[in-house]
Formats: structure tokens, C-alpha cells, sequence
């Protein structure tokens, strides 16, 4: 809960703050991340020949995104952005049934807030931040010798917190590296198509190690 105040202060205090002329300027920043998320214990409703527990084990993945800010001073700046992220999934029903292959995975808008703070030289600039998140859709799919089930969800609500350092290239261009968390927990995922039942109780927590670079306008 307190996390949750903090995103949201952060970013109303940096959408609000008045525009600066001399320097204000827009900015786009592609990035793409190795993505790691802990293992996962669902309920599992209709799927496969018994109710229950289902244990989801989950490797590393990646993630890619794209966002389009404005920098308000040299302190302050905000951001609407897009990310898609995956991670490979092997998943074990109640019954005991095993998918071996399939990927759980996700598309997240996002707003961010970022503070940066005094530069550790005339080039490298330490930031934080934090953002809300609002899931497109989260999906799981369940893949094994040809059979593949597949169950979505949308619409919830989530932070991120992180905290980066960026590189000046020239006045346009900079380079940026990031370590970021997000938490959006408790998904109940329906079956798509002709896929039946339901997979209730997903978290949804990943960490990020990303790279990206930034362009001003």
C-alpha cells in the first residue's frame, strides 16, 4: 500500500510541475531487458481431469518497450510507455499432467515519473522513478506434443519502481541502463477459444534488467 502512495505522488509531482521553456523538451527511449519472475502456485478450475493446486515454474525471458516523455528540467520528467514482456513456463496440473512448454506473458502501459539526481559527472546522471501500470492483457499458454491450451486476462492495475543510470552521448542522444520492479498480483485467467476453465491466482511481480537509449527532441 505505502509503495502504491509513492508511484502515485511521484508521478502526479513530476506531471504537475510547471514547463520550462529554456530547457523542456520531449524525448523517446526504446529499451529492451532480460526478464526474471519467481515461480508461481495457481488454482486451476476445469483444466485437465481434477481441481486444485498447479505448480508453474518459470525460466528467464525477455521484455521490449518503447516510451515517449517529456523532460521538464534537469530534475524531472514523465512518460507514457508501452512494454511487452515473456517468459518460458513449464506447468504441472493437480492431475499431474505436465506442459513442458508454453510462456507466460503479458502487454503493460505504463506512467512514469523520474527524478534525476546531481550528475556524477558532466555526462552520467543517476535517476529513480516510478510508475502505474495498467495490464492490456496477461496471458499463459500451455503447450505439449501438439496440444496447447491458452488462458488471458486484462484490465488490472500495478506499479513499477526503478532506478537507472544514463550515459550523454550529445545533447540529442543518451544511453541508459535500468533495474526495475513491478507487482500486479492475484490474476484470474479465462480460457480463450476452445480452451475450458480457468487458472486463478497468478501473480504477476518481474524484475528487469534493461537497456535502452533516449532521444530528445
Amino acid at each position: 500500500m505505502y509503495l502504491r502512495k509513492f508511484s502515485f505522488a511521484l508521478i502526479l509531482s513530476s506531471m504537475t510541475l510547471p514547463t520550462y521553456a529554456e530547457d523542456g523538451s520531449w524525448f523517446v527511449r526504446p529499451y529492451v531487458g532480460l526478464s526474471q519472475m519467481s515461480n508461481l502456485t495457481a488454482t486451476s478450475e476445469s483444466v485437465g481431469s481434477a481441481d486444485g493446486s498447479s505448480d508453474i515454474q518459470l525460466d528467464n525471458g525477455f521484455t521490449t518497450g518503447f516510451g515517449v516523455g517529456y523532460q521538464y528540467n534537469e530534475n524531472w520528467a514523465a512518460e507514457l510507455a508501452w512494454e511487452y514482456r515473456t517468459n518460458d513456463s513449464e506447468v504441472t496440473l493437480p492431475d499431474g499432467k505436465i506442459y513442458t512448454d508454453g510462456n507466460y506473458a503479458s502487454n503493460i502501459f505504463f506512467i512514469n515519473g523520474f527524478y534525476y539526481f546531481k550528475p556524477f559527472s558532466e555526462s552520467i546522471k543517476p535517476y529513480i522513478g516510478a510508475g502505474l501500470s495498467w495490464i492490456q492483457e496477461v496471458d499463459i499458454d500451455l503447450e505439449e506434443g501438439g496440444t496447447e491450451l491458452s488462458y488471458s486476462g486484462d484490465g488490472d492495475l500495478g506499479f513499477q519502481l526503478f532506478a537507472g543510470i544514463e550515459y550523454e552521448l550529445s545533447d540529442r542522444w543518451a544511453l541508459q541502463t535500468e533495474l526495475r520492479y513491478g507487482s500486479t498480483g492475484d490474476f484470474d485467467l479465462q480460457g480463450e477459444e476452445n480452451t475450458t476453465g480457468k487458472i486463478n491466482g497468478l501473480d504477476y511481480e518481474p524484475f528487469t534488467l534493461q537497456v535502452g537509449a533516449k532521444f530528445n527532441f
